[in-house]
């Protein structure tokens, strides 16, 4: 008699079932193309491949996006940077006038 005050868990199992694959239909489709590209180029026209292949319309977008995220990121950067010399060279000239400052309302009395 096992007495335990925590619920041990019960053991996972990964359930993998892989998909159907056949290779004599990837082998027809390959030699399809080839015999579309080699007309195309007897005919004198240009090849375009349109068959699809995976990330084939999210490939570029996702380097477009990397592109611009690091241009606004720079950009925003670039932004901090100067807001905060800018802050701190104000700081530094409140600072220097503050000995001036106190000896002008001094003066003023």
């Amino acid at each position: 008699m096992n007495i335990s005050f925590f619920k041990t868990p019960s053991h996972r199992v990964f359930h993998y079932e892989p998909r159907y694959w056949d290779e004599r239909k990837e082998r027809r489709e390959k030699v399809r193309m080839e015999a579309l590209k080699e007309k195309a180029l007897r005919e004198g026209k240009e090849w375009k491949d349109e068959s699809y292949h995976p990330g084939m319309y999210i490939s570029g977008k996702l380097q477009d996006q990397v592109r611009n995220g690091r241009r606004q990121s720079l950009s925003k950067n670039l932004t901090r940077i100067i807001g905060l010399v800018s802050i701190a060279i104000f700081f530094a000239f409140l600072f220097y006038f503050a000995k001036y400052f106190t000896v002008f309302m001094e003066s003023m009395r």
